[in-house]
């Protein structure tokens, strides 16, 4: 009986697949993603959740990690085929030699926030401020620690002058603010929202809004995107089209539907027992999500600029070029099939 409703699950991507045109190479694809159920990653989470995959002929299977550095630990170490994460984490693997492209953008600022414990809410005036701070990020070496390290280097501080602890997202990076074991936190929304309307944190620093991220960054960077290997979107460009059709398809959505529809097209535990507070996160990222899919060729040469100042590997890359490190080829044609 597993065997027939196996057979019949994929004769049915099949047709899904012929009816959107060209078969997939690769049909069952296996997506990694560090905290699939905050907002950060929502696109995905609705590609998945509407059928937009199935739609396009693929089998996806997504991998919940911690943090974005353990999913791109999963794609270098072969368990994953493509990234749901932060497009830096392209640049700065290039500047290391990995032949990495991201090929749909779902995020277009970091959003990602710094809160402080109210102890020392008082006190904070800059992030010179942080210096002797245990801080907690989703997993070192992900996006939030970068982001960290950007406001050490942007007041002369570096990293060993703070203490950096991996807390994930969600329900245990919360509970470790609140337990006292962290001075202050980088993280993604629900979670800041959370901590902030609990009275646990003070938002010092956000880059959720486009103006938010200017001021910290000079430019809104492009964040969330989808990525994998170069020669994965060369051996298999059928199949990342697929992929790319499905998220400016949920992207589509997204821009249109309400928060309430939102809230009911994802899983209940994403709510996390808060219907209010999720709508109110939900409402605060709004800004931050991609309208097209589309990476802006200003914005990834700001990134680069962004990393150059506190990541020695894309400091000292004699011969990166940002222009080699996206592709909108695939979103251009999505949007001509969805437009």
């Amino acid at each position: 009986m597993k065997e027939l409703r196996t057979l019949v699950a994929l004769t049915l991507l099949g047709i899904a697949a012929c009816a959107c045109g060209a078969q997939p190479e690769k049909p069952a694809v296996i997506i990694a993603v560090g905290g699939k159920a905050s907002l950060y990653y929502l696109p995905l989470s609705l590609a998945e959740r509407l059928g937009y995959f199935t739609d396009e002929g693929l089998q996806v299977e997504i991998l919940d990690f911690a943090g974005g550095a353990k999913s791109l630990q999963a794609l270098m170490g072969g368990s994953a085929d493509v990234v749901s994460g932060g497009f830096d984490h392209v640049l700065v693997m290039r500047a290391r030699g990995q032949k990495l492209k991201a090929f749909v953008l779902q995020i277009a600022t970091p959003a990602i926030s710094l809160g402080v414990a109210k102890k020392h809410a008082a006190s904070f005036r800059s992030a010179k401020d942080l210096k002797g701070m245990k801080i907690g990020v989703t997993a070192p070496g992900s996006s939030t620690h970068a982001f960290v390290n950007h406001l050490l280097a942007s007041v002369g501080l570096s990293s060993e002058d703070v203490s950096i602890i991996g807390v994930g997202s969600g329900p245990g990076a919360a509970a470790a603010m609140q337990a006292g074991h962290l001075d202050a936190i980088a993280n993604i929304e629900p979670t800041i929202t959370l901590l902030e309307n609990a009275g646990t944190i003070q938002v010092m620093v956000e880059t959720v809004t486009a103006q938010g991220a200017r001021a910290v960054f000079g430019s809104p960077l492009p964040a969330g995107s989808l990525y994998t290997r170069e020669e994965f979107v060369t051996a298999n460009p059928k199949t990342v089209q697929a992929l790319t059709n499905a998220m400016v398809r949920a992207l589509r959505w997204l821009n249109t539907a309400s928060a309430e529809d939102v809230a009911k097209a994802v899983p209940p535990e994403y709510l996390l027992g808060d219907r209010g507070l999720y709508l109110s996160a939900l409402r605060r990222m709004r800004e931050s999500y991609s309208k097209d899919g589309l990476f802006p060729p200003a914005g990834v040469e700001a990134q680069l600029r962004v990393l150059i100042g506190f990541e020695p590997a894309v400091r000292e890359a004699k011969d990166l070029n940002p222009a080699d490190s996206y592709t909108n080829d695939f979103v251009r044609k999505a949007l001509e099939k969805y437009r």
